[in-house]
């Protein structure tokens, strides 16, 4: 049988930075989802924008763009309105916790991160609450066996109750 390693919430495990996306393909590959038509605002719609001052986030340069319709006339990046912003995560990370989040426990990864657990368990919480519904879960059919299931009889035998 597979024995798997025991990991340590020390720090990032060893080889994982081997696993995370680069900061700069992760934005070129939301840019190229995002603006396949063409900038627009995220705001109003209006696809009179233009380049504005980049920010810096981590390692990268964010592009930011000017609405020039009179009535809206905010700025904005690729990230505005997206689940990655305003993030205290990387967007490796991100993009690493949204790949693996069906295949490995919350807590698994922050310890692969090297993350506490609240930060990587909140962000995980907002990309479910955004996917529910619109993933289809295997359904189970046929026969199912199950080892050992406990339920709960009620309050009787509490103090207090």
């Amino acid at each position: 049988m597979l024995q798997l390693p025991e990991l340590q919430p020390t720090g990032p495990a060893d080889g994982i930075e081997l696993f995370l996306p680069d900061e700069e393909k992760c934005l070129e590959y939301l840019e190229k989802i995002r603006w396949a038509n063409g900038v627009y605002c995220p705001y109003c719609g209006s696809k009179h924008v233009k380049k504005h001052t980049p920010y810096k986030r981590g390692d990268v340069e964010v592009q930011r763009y000017m609405c020039l319709n009179p009535r809206c006339k905010k700025t904005f990046s690729v990230l505005t309105g997206t689940v990655f912003s305003r993030q205290g995560l990387k967007l490796g990370e991100m993009f690493y916790i949204v790949w693996n989040l069906p295949h490995r426990s919350i807590n698994r990864i922050a310890m692969e991160l090297g993350r506490d657990y609240d930060s990587v368990h909140a962000f995980a919480k907002k990309v479910m609450e955004i996917c529910k519904g619109k993933i289809d879960m295997l359904k189970l059919t046929g026969v199912i066996e199950m080892d050992e299931f406990y339920t709960n009889s009620g309050e009787k035998g509490k103090k207090g109750a």
